[in-house]
This record gives C-alpha cells, sequence and structure tokens, in this order.
C-alpha cells in the first residue's frame, strides 16, 4: 500500500460562442474568479486546468484580472493548463484539417501567453473516438482524460491508473476519471470525500477528478454551498493539511506514473451523454437494463454513439452537414479569416442537447449559422443552382447563393426549404427547432437535490403553460411545405398538431429541373376528399431575382370531376417578437429588412412556435420563432389550375 495517495484535479470551464455577455459576466464573477482566488490561498495545492478558446478571448478584452490570477498560478507552477479545440469542437465529427487547425491555434495561444505549449488536452464532452489518438500525437499531445464509463466499455475494472492506447502506432496517455468523485465534488461533505480518497489509497491507487468548473458556482445551489459555505476554503485546507495525500498536475505523472497497461476504447462518452442521445422509448429500455445488470458484464451496456444526435435531430444533423461543406471550400479557397469564422461555427453546444439548452437554445444555433455564413461568404460565389448530397443521405440538395440571399431546397423531403440564408445579417432565417418528445417530458419529477444536489439530480416541475408544448410537430419546421387540409382545420388545431392532412405531398418526393436559372419542382400525388382520392399535381417554380426570390406554385385538379381544396404554403423563421410584424397580406421581417408576402390575398394565420427543453435550472418554454401560413380555399373545375405565389424580398430602404 502506498503512503501517500496522489490526487490529480482537472478543471475545465466553458462558455460557448454566441451565449449571452451577462451569463459571460455572471461566470467570471459568481464562479471563475471565486475558484481562483480560493486556490491562490492554498498554493500546495496543485492542478491542471482547461479554459475554452471563448473564455481566453474574454479574459484578454473584459476579465484581464482572471487572466493576470491564472497567469500568476501557473508562473508559480501551481496550475498547469489544458489544450484542447479553441472553440470547444467535437474533435470527432469535424475534418481531420479542422480538428489540427483548432489544436493548434490553442496551442499557439497558451505559448504566446504562459511561455509553453500544452502537453494534454481537455476532450470536448469526453467523445471518444479511437482515431483521435492518432489526431492527438500528430498535434504533439501526450495525454487526454477520458470518463470511467470508456474504461468500463473495454472491460478496463481498475480505474485508479494512467493506461496509453495507440492508432497507426501513435501512442497518447489516458487518465481514466473517477464518476464517484465527480458526483462527490463539490456536492458532498469534505468528510465525505476524504473518506472516499482514503479508500483509494488503501487500495494504492490513483485519484483522478475531471469536471466541469461551473459546478463551483454556476449550477443552481453551488455559490451558497461552494463559497458562502465555505465548501471550497474547506476542501483546499483538507489537501494541503492531510499528510496521507498529495496533489500534483497531470504532466507531472507523466514522468513518474508507468503506464497500467495498453487498452482500446470504444467510440464513447460519459454515461449521461450515451443516455441524451437515445429517444425517449430507447432511454427508457436502456434505464430498465442498468437495473438490471451490474459488475463486469455492463460493459456490453453502452447507451447511444454521439453521432446518433444527427439522426435524433434534423436540426442538428443540417448544422453539422453545412458545416462539413463550408469547411471543405474554406480550407480549400478560404484566408484566415474564413478559418476562424469556421472554426468559431464548430462550437459544440448547438449540435446536441442534453441536461443544457444546447441545441435548443436558438441564440447559440444562431452564433453557429452567423460564422458559418461569414465564412462562406469570404469563399468564391458559384454561378447558379446546385445539386449536390449536401447531407450524405443519398439524396439531392439543389442550393443557390447570391450577395444577399442563400436558399437550400431538399426536393427527396416535399421540396421544402430546408434553410433562407440572409448573407447581410448573416441569418438562416429558416432555423426553427420543432416540437419533439424528449425523455424528461415524461419523468417531471426526480430525487431533491439540496446540499449535495448534482445537475442531474435536481427536481424539475412542468412551468405554467408548458403541457400545450407536449403537442409534437409532425415534420421539421421547414419553409415552403405544401398542406392540403380538412375544410374544418381551424388555426388552434393546426398550431396544436391536431388536423387532418388530407394530401400526400408533406415530406414526399418531388421531381425537380434547372431551365434559366429557375428551379422546378413537380409531384402528381392526391387529395382525400371524403371516399375519393382526387389525383392533384403540384408544380413550383423558385424564382430568384436581384431583390430575393419568388414561389409560384400551381395547383392543377387532374381529375374529370371539379374539387375544392383547403391549400396552406407552410414557412417558419426564426424571428423574434420585437423584429416581426404582421398584416393582411404577410409580414415584415427582420427589423423592416425583409418583407413576406403572398398572392391572391386569403387567409393568413400566424402564431409563435415554442419549444419545452430542461435545462440546469429546471425547465424552460423558448420562443423558436414564428410559423407563417397563408390559405387559400381553392374552387377547380376539371384539369382546372391556380397560380399562387410568395414573396421574400429585401426592403433595401429600411
Amino acid at each position: 500500500m502506498n503512503e501517500r495517495l496522489t490526487l490529480l484535479l482537472a478543471v475545465h470551464n466553458h462558455q460557448p460562442v454566441g451565449n449571452f455577455v451577462s451569463v459571460f459576466e455572471r461566470a467570471f464573477r459568481d464562479c471563475y474568479l471565486p475558484f481562483f482566488r480560493v486556490l491562490e490561498r492554498h498554493p500546495l495545492v496543485r492542478m491542471t486546468v482547461h479554459f475554452s478558446g471563448p473564455l481566453w478571448e474574454t479574459m484578454r478584452t473584459t476579465e484581464q484580472a482572471a487572466f493576470d490570477l491564472v497567469s500568476g498560478l501557473v508562473a508559480r507552477g501551481q496550475v498547469e493548463l489544458l489544450g484542447g479545440g479553441f472553440y470547444e469542437p467535437i474533435l470527432a465529427v469535424i475534418p481531420e484539417a479542422d480538428r489540427q487547425g483548432q489544436l493548434r491555434m490553442m496551442g499557439d495561444f497558451l505559448e504566446d501567453g504562459f511561455g509553453s505549449r500544452p502537453r494534454g488536452v481537455w476532450l470536448t464532452e469526453r467523445i471518444w473516438e479511437p482515431n483521435l489518438a492518432k489526431t492527438l500525437a500528430a498535434a504533439g499531445i501526450e495525454y487526454t482524460l477520458l470518463d470511467e464509463e470508456h474504461f468500463r466499455n473495454a472491460g478496463v475494472e481498475d480505474i485508479h491508473r494512467v493506461y496509453i492506447t495507440e492508432d497507426e502506432g501513435r501512442p497518447l496517455r489516458l487518465f481514466p476519471i473517477d464518476k464517484k468523485l465527480r458526483y462527490l465534488i463539490p456536492f458532498r461533505p469534505v468528510e465525505e470525500v476524504a473518506g472516499y480518497l482514503e479508500e483509494i489509497r488503501k487500495r494504492g491507487g490513483l485519484a483522478i477528478l475531471g469536471d466541469d468548473g461551473e459546478k463551483f458556482g454556476m449550477w443552481p445551489g453551488t455559490k451558497s454551498w461552494v463559497y458562502d459555505e465555505g465548501w471550497l476554503e474547506k476542501f483546499m485546507a483538507f489537501l494541503e493539511s492531510d499528510p496521507r495525500l498529495e496533489t500534483r498536475t497531470f504532466s507531472e505523472m507523466l514522468e513518474t506514473a508507468p503506464a497500467g497497461g495498453r487498452v482500446y476504447l470504444p467510440p464513447g462518452s460519459y454515461e449521461e451523454m450515451t443516455a441524451w442521445v437515445l429517444d425517449p422509448d430507447e432511454a427508457r429500455t436502456f434505464a430498465i437494463l442498468k437495473k438490471g445488470v451490474s459488475g463486469p458484464a455492463r460493459r456490453f451496456l453502452r447507451g447511444g454513439f454521439f453521432r446518433e444526435f444527427f439522426l435524433k435531430y434534423p436540426e442538428s444533423d443540417h448544422l453539422h452537414k453545412r458545416m462539413l461543406a463550408i469547411s471543405r471550400r474554406v480550407m480549400a479557397e478560404g484566408e484566415e479569416a474564413a478559418r476562424r469564422e469556421l472554426f468559431q461555427a464548430q462550437g459544440n453546444d448547438p449540435y446536441w442537447h442534453g441536461v443544457f439548452g444546447g441545441l435548443y437554445l436558438p441564440h447559440l444555433r444562431e452564433a453557429a449559422y452567423y460564422h458559418l455564413l461569414r465564412a462562406e461568404t469570404l469563399t468564391p460565389t458559384p454561378p447558379g443552382w446546385q445539386a449536390l448530397d449536401a447531407e450524405v443521405d443519398g439524396r439531392v440538395v439543389v442550393s443557390r447563393r447570391d450577395e444577399r440571399f442563400g436558399l437550400h431546397v431538399k426536393p427527396s423531403r416535399g421540396g421544402a426549404l430546408t434553410e433562407i440564408d440572409y448573407y447581410p445579417q448573416g441569418r438562416n432565417l429558416g432555423d426553427v427547432l420543432s416540437r419533439r418528445p424528449e425523455t424528461y417530458h415524461r419523468a417531471t419529477e426526480t430525487a431533491s437535490g439540496g446540499e449535495g444536489g448534482s445537475i442531474h439530480d435536481l427536481a424539475k416541475s412542468l412551468p405554467p403553460g408548458a403541457a400545450s408544448l407536449l403537442a409534437y410537430d409532425r415534420h421539421p419546421r421547414w419553409c415552403g411545405l405544401d398542406h392540403f387540409l380538412h375544410p374544418d382545420t381551424t388555426e388552434a388545431g393546426f398550431q396544436a398538431s391536431a388536423y387532418d392532412e388530407m394530401g400526400d405531398f408533406i415530406d414526399q418526393p418531388y421531381a425537380w429541373s434547372i431551365v434559366q436559372d429557375r428551379l422546378f419542382l413537380n409531384r402528381k400525388g392526391t387529395v382525400r376528399m371524403g371516399e375519393r382520392d382526387i389525383p392533384v399535381s403540384i408544380q413550383k417554380e423558385m424564382r430568384p431575382d436581384e431583390d430575393g426570390f419568388h414561389i409560384l406554385t400551381t395547383v392543377t385538379n387532374l381529375d374529370d370531376r371539379e374539387a375544392d381544396f383547403l391549400f396552406a404554403s407552410e414557412w417558419s423563421f426564426y424571428q423574434i417578437p420585437e423584429e416581426i410584424a404582421f398584416d393582411a397580406s404577410g409580414a415584415s421581417l427582420a427589423g423592416g429588412r425583409i418583407r413576406f408576402s403572398f398572392e391572391p390575398m386569403q387567409d393568413f394565420w400566424h402564431f409563435p412556435l415554442q419549444t419545452l427543453s430542461q435545462s440546469e435550472k429546471g425547465f424552460d418554454i423558448i420562443h423558436q420563432g414564428f410559423c407563417l401560413l397563408p390559405l387559400w380555399r381553392l374552387h377547380l373545375p376539371p384539369t382546372a389550375s391556380l397560380t399562387l405565389r410568395v414573396h421574400l424580398r429585401e426592403n433595401r430602404d429600411a
């Protein structure tokens, strides 16, 4: 048995690109500055620290006191700094050249600011795929931290030592993060933490913790517990005074700790992430299975895989595939400014959703699209319409870009506009998240947090008015969708997804062609009318001009009898209430800079779109945008047609 226990502490601090300035200010005031001031008072406590790029940039501009404090701790050898992707991307899901660029940007920043390049990295959300060993080694990285779950899934039982892995012969040291320590610190009394550390000491192992710094002041209830009630001060004093333990940095352990053996870890993340990626039915099954399996057999129960977020959320998938497409152009044709914009768009937060808002937060998605579109404008504009399998699903996306607007059309999915870009503002106007079932919609009460409450254990209850948000959308909230509605459909019924779809055009394939810079989409389908299925065709013509674009939709009754239809064209826009105004013929968007209109004028429904999601505080009702629905009651004789028009134009005088 070792006489002394070595405790390795790593703290990871991050705020995403696009987060509110007030959140950054609160994070420094209530969390980062208090934490490092306590650490400064305990010079014998050594640890390893990671700040993501947005925090380093903030320290350089508005939080110089924090930068100076960290600099002093590094200078006296008390703190080692971790590297990583500068803007906190999930390295596994961005191209290799971008991985190296993000890692190099962080390495350059730390070398310029602190005199040395990092030896280790914080791996965003501990998302691991085996080829990352080669990626990190190629960037000069010697180690990273991964969760206990990664090692359990590989059949490793002893998590209190250092391991080594390789890819193509490129080695990487791996430090297992102790899950029990993650849940004890800082949520349980110091005496309870000390008892568990003593257990590890008696077994002769290493105690390894790597976790979010925000749990020391930003998570609900932690500011009072950690600082006002003195938990952190007591913990640091204990670490300094207990003769049975010492704290060291991770790099120091590289010099002295032998590898516990070579391991090959399957793709994975921390246990909670592997559950969040599942749909509600899968998550329930996973939870039941976990209760019935223990010991070594647990290695065969891995939950989901991070990339499945791209299957679970079409909005995440679309953002990811757009990022990949723009990356190819930027890395081939763009300059340094374009690469920096691209890297900012790769920050992980808007690509997934768990206990934090992530994908559900429109301001984070908006920031990602803003930087993507800025990067795109710094590459040459291709002429006319382009047809590519941009979403890598075997189906074509037809797109067009000019100085003002970008259009992305999916003929195979109802001829929908999956993205409408307005470049002067760097915005995807169609960036609207649909309502869908989530696991936490079913279970609104869990264990109460209180004194030692982890963020995963806080009691949550539905806020007032939330029940209506559990009416889920039937399809993604795209633009230009063609509805044939039951004649008795009401606006409230449509908003609640309680309506009858009489046609077979939504989410069905359209034929397409390009003629003289115009995109034509065609489909022959049927519309139910009582006992009859009436053959109907739709032709959509998307016609760009210098001010915007127009969609001409021609509905033709192919039957030999007359027919009456309630036809609607669905458009969903990411707009906050302050920047949109409605009238009988349409709406002014983007604070009056864009005009949405239609003709002939008949009915016009419009309503806000909201989602119910969970966050670290509980449940949130989040405004996602507005649905705009022009409607026409059509009376068509046999073989007759009617053309309806929708216009989206820039108002350059606004």
